[in-house]
């Protein structure tokens, strides 16, 4: 549209108040891409997932992560709560449907 006006200080302004009136769009950090991407999972609950789609426990979970057993099953019931499953298996099932496994 601007194209078409003639007169070089015109266009100027008339693209200068165009593109002010247009919405800031906020660029997305590459984790919250991701997060998006992989159902709301934080990186590690995708790292977890793919532990569990190994068929490892909460206890090889945790020695693996070097985290305590009671926050890896925090990451397993965050999971589930956050892609609405209720079991491990389909967890694992999820993970090797998007790709982490």
């Amino acid at each position: 549209m601007a194209a078409t006006l003639a007169d070089a200080p015109t266009r100027e302004q008339f693209l200068q108040t165009a593109l002010a009136t247009l919405p800031t769009i906020k660029a997305l950090r590459p984790t919250e891409v991701a997060k998006r991407a992989f159902g709301g999972l934080t990186g590690r609950e995708r790292q977890v997932a793919m532990l569990v789609a190994q068929g490892k426990t909460s206890r090889e979970i945790a020695n693996q992560l070097v985290i305590s057993e009671r926050t890896a099953e925090v990451h397993v019931s965050n999971i589930l709560g956050k892609l609405g499953f209720g079991t491990r298996a389909q967890i694992a099932a999820w993970a090797v449907e998007v790709g982490l496994v």
